[in-house]
C-alpha cells in the first residue's frame, strides 16, 4: 500500500529543500539528482525560485528513499512511484462511493482494498473515511431484496477498511521518528462506533500520538449494563496508559452520566458525535468530525506536561 498522507491534515506548509533532506536523511544533492533524472521534485517553480515542497511530494521522495534503503535501483524506485502516481492521479472518476458498494456487493475484496489504498495514499485516512468508506456504509442499510445469507455488504466494507487502518497503523512508527513528544490517548466507543475509534487511533498514531483503542458496551438502556461500571473501566484504562486525553466516540459521547462519571478535571476530555450534551461538562471538547477530532489531539498530546504522563 502506498504511505498515506495523513500530516497534510495538520501541517499543509510547504517544504524547503533543506528541511525536507533533513527530514529523510538525504543529502540535498542527492534530492535534486533525483529532480533531474527522474523528474521527482515540485511540480511548481519559477526560474530562479527556490524549491518548496508539498507534503505529496514529500511522501513521494520519502518513498523514494525507503526504496532505495531496501535495494532498489534509484530508477526503478521512480518508475514505480511514477506508476502509482499515475494510478492516484485516474482515481478521481474511477473510485466513487458507488463503484465501492459495487464491490462490497460482489464480495471483491481484492478490489476493496485497493480501491482503499489509492483513496488513503491520494487523499489520507482522515478524509478517506469521510469521502468514501463513511457514505458507503451508510448506503448498506436496508439493501434492495436484503442480503444473501453470508453475504454482507456492510462487513465486508468494514472488513477491508479495517485491514487498511491496520495498514497506516502498522506503517505509522516509522513515520513518527522525528516527531514531537506527545502524550498517550484512549479511545473509547461503542461497539457500533469500533471501526471509527480505529481510525482515530491510527490517524493519531501516524502523528506520532500513542493511543489505545476499548470498545465497551454502552449501557444505551439495557438493565445488564450499568453505567458506574463502564465508567470504572473507562478510568483503569486511561490511569493504566497514563492518558492525558480520553475521546469518547459515539453512544458515550452522550451519556451524560458516563461523561460526568470520568471527567476528573485534570486530563482532557474530547467527545465526538453528534447532540454531544454541554451540560454533562462545559469544558469538554465536542466535535462532529474525525479529521477535527484528530487534529485538535494531536496539538493536546503534544502540549501535555510530559512529567504525568507515560508513554510505550
Amino acid at each position: 500500500m502506498p504511505r498515506p498522507d495523513l500530516s497534510a491534515q495538520i501541517n499543509t506548509a510547504p517544504l524547503t529543500i533543506a528541511t525536507v533532506a533533513q527530514r529523510l536523511g538525504v543529502a540535498a544533492s542527492t534530492i535534486r539528482t533525483w529532480e533531474r533524472r527522474y523528474g521527482l521534485g515540485p511540480t511548481q517553480r519559477e526560474p530562479g525560485k527556490r524549491r518548496r515542497y508539498n507534503q505529496e511530494e514529500f511522501h513521494q521522495l520519502e518513498q523514494m528513499v525507503r526504496l532505495v534503503q531496501s535495494g532498489v535501483f534509484p530508477s526503478d524506485a521512480a518508475k514505480t512511484i511514477k506508476s502509482s502516481r499515475e494510478i492516484i492521479s485516474e482515481s478521481d472518476e474511477v473510485i466513487t462511493v458507488d463503484t465501492i458498494l459495487e464491490a462490497a456487493r460482489n464480495h471483491d475484496f481484492d478490489v476493496l482494498q485497493r480501491d482503499f489504498d489509492v483513496l488513503i495514499a491520494r487523499d489520507g485516512l482522515l478524509h478517506t473515511w469521510s469521502d468514501y468508506i463513511c457514505p458507503a456504509l451508510r448506503n448498506t442499510y436496508y439493501p434492495a431484496g436484503g442480503d444473501m445469507p453470508g453475504y454482507s455488504s456492510r462487513a465486508m466494507i468494514t472488513h477491508a477498511a479495517l485491514a487498511e487502518v491496520f495498514q497506516v497503523a502498522k506503517q505509522a512508527s516509522e513515520h513518527a521518528v522525528g516527531l514531537p513528544h506527545a502524550c498517550p490517548t484512549l479511545i473509547v466507543s461503542d461497539a457500533a462506533h469500533e471501526l471509527r475509534a480505529h481510525v482515530v487511533g491510527a490517524a493519531l498514531q501516524w502523528e506520532g500520538v500513542p493511543a489505545r483503542i476499548v470498545p465497551v458496551l454502552a449501557p444505551a438502556g439495557n438493565p445488564e449494563v450499568c453505567p458506574h461500571d463502564v465508567a470504572e473501566a473507562i478510568k483503569e484504562y486511561r490511569e493504566s496508559l497514563g492518558a492525558h486525553t480520553l475521546i469518547l466516540i459515539g453512544s458515550l459521547a452522550t451519556d451524560v452520566e458516563i461523561i460526568k462519571a470520568v471527567d476528573d478535571q485534570a486530563s482532557n476530555l474530547i467527545l465526538v458525535g453528534n447532540n454531544c450534551p454541554i451540560s454533562a461538562t462545559p469544558r469538554a471538547m465536542r466535535f462532529r468530525t474525525l479529521p477535527a477530532c484528530v487534529e485538535e489531539t494531536v496539538e493536546l498530546a503534544r502540549n501535555c506536561n510530559m512529567g504525568s504522563c507515560k508513554t510505550d
